[in-house]
């Protein structure tokens, strides 16, 4: 069973929480793209290929001399090794991202709990009450920013006092949702 103060609690919690799931979210969906594409072979053309191993090797005039009878040849290394290379595995690291995901998903869990209690509480609101409980628990706490919301909204000031009566139906409503 839950108590007004518990309702308050995760109003003031869900903006937060929202965010983070999102980022948790976002997180498993690239780790669910990386692992998706684990082992898939990509051919790329010969231009590529050459163009890639070019850009990596030293410039010529930064080449240490050779302190063994080989030569170190930038351009003969490509022409010889290109070949080889032609061909990419993506080779993603499987268990840790299943790891991360897990991880991931067990954090995600009680924040998705706590967002889907919220969202469903807030259903069951009319117009009014949704816009003093969202100004008052997720914005601003403060009477003064709640009154001039609701005028700005509904043209017709109210006193302070009949924002809170609105607000305590408001949670009796929710206590009710979340209570069944």
């Amino acid at each position: 069973m839950y108590e007004k103060s518990d309702i308050e609690d995760m109003l003031k919690k869900y903006l937060k929480s929202k965010s983070q799931l999102e980022e948790l979210e976002s997180k498993i969906a690239k780790n669910k793209v990386l692992l998706k594409y684990n082992g898939k072979k990509f051919q790329e053309s010969e231009a590529e290929t050459i163009e890639g191993m070019a850009l990596k090797s030293p410039a010529i005039s930064d080449m240490p001399k050779s302190k063994t009878n080989k030569k170190s040849n930038p351009t003969e290394n490509i022409a010889l090794t290109y070949k080889d290379k032609l061909t990419y595995i993506n080779k993603a690291d499987k268990i840790k991202l299943m790891n991360e995901n897990a991880i991931y998903n067990e954090k995600a869990e009680p924040l998705r709990d706590l967002v889907g209690k919220v969202d469903r509480m807030i259903k069951a609101l009319n117009n009014e009450q949704k816009l003093i409980v969202q100004t008052y628990y997720m914005y601003e706490q403060k009477w003064n920013y709640v009154s001039r919301t609701y005028v700005d909204v509904y043209n017709e000031p109210k006193t302070i006092n009949q924002l809170k009566n609105i607000r305590n139906v408001a949670l009796e409503i929710m206590l009710d949702v979340v209570n069944v």
